[in-house]
């Protein structure tokens, strides 16, 4: 079992992967930087994990995770504990990619749903566990309505998080699907999961000649 870890974590760390890492971290600083400005009841700050989890696969989702966090630290400290959140997406939407469930309107839906779902969960766990609920991000506004109007936390919490998660992970899924379907094929094939995109992208150009 060992052997074989240690084989994929050589597979899907290569040097593409790798130069992919700071890149998706910088996309993901910059999105948490204007979701912070805006105070929108949204996220923003994951779209560089599930990209990098497309092309790469969990392994690489989850390092650049690892790493944005410990970023972004820096300057919000008394965030790291949603460092859970990140890890359960890159794992799902790795997983996701790698088994080609992004390659049908269909199945990315449920890809999508099933992210957000899961996220939520864990969220919503950290949230109660580890701040109350209340983090000053735009849901926390909301939940504390709901909660002040006598709804109860827990379904407060996870009723908002997984509507703002839904929009926020379906968003960053989106816009990471277009940029890996938008990519040069000599480029795209170079990652551990571009193979599979790439064989898409021959398909759906083979049929719309046909």
């Amino acid at each position: 079992m060992f052997a074989r870890l240690s084989n994929r974590l050589k597979k899907d760390f290569t040097l593409m992967t790798i130069l992919l890492i700071p890149i998706s971290v910088a996309i993901n600083l910059i999105g948490g930087r204007i979701n912070s400005l805006l105070k929108l009841p949204l996220h923003l700050d994951s779209i560089g994990t599930v990209l990098s989890s497309i092309l790469g696969g969990p392994f690489v989702g989850v390092a650049t995770a690892l790493v944005g966090k410990m970023v972004s630290t820096i300057t919000s400290p008394g965030y790291f504990a949603f460092i859970l959140v990140s890890i359960g997406l890159a794992i799902t939407v790795g997983i996701f990619s790698r088994k080609g469930m992004f390659t049908s309107i269909g199945t990315t839906i449920i890809g999508m749903l099933v992210s957000s779902i899961i996220v939520a969960i864990i969220g919503s766990f950290v949230r109660i566990t580890f701040y109350g609920g209340i983090t000053g991000d735009g849901s926390s506004l909301i939940i504390a309505t709901l909660i002040a109007n006598g709804k109860a936390m827990v379904k407060s919490v996870f009723g908002i998080v997984f509507i703002s998660n839904l929009i926020d992970k379906s968003l960053a899924i989106l816009l990471s699907l277009i940029v890996t379907y938008n990519m040069p094929e000599r480029f795209l094939i170079k990652y551990p999961c571009g193979d599979i995109y790439v064989k898409d992208k021959r398909a759906r150009r083979t049929k719309a000649e046909s």
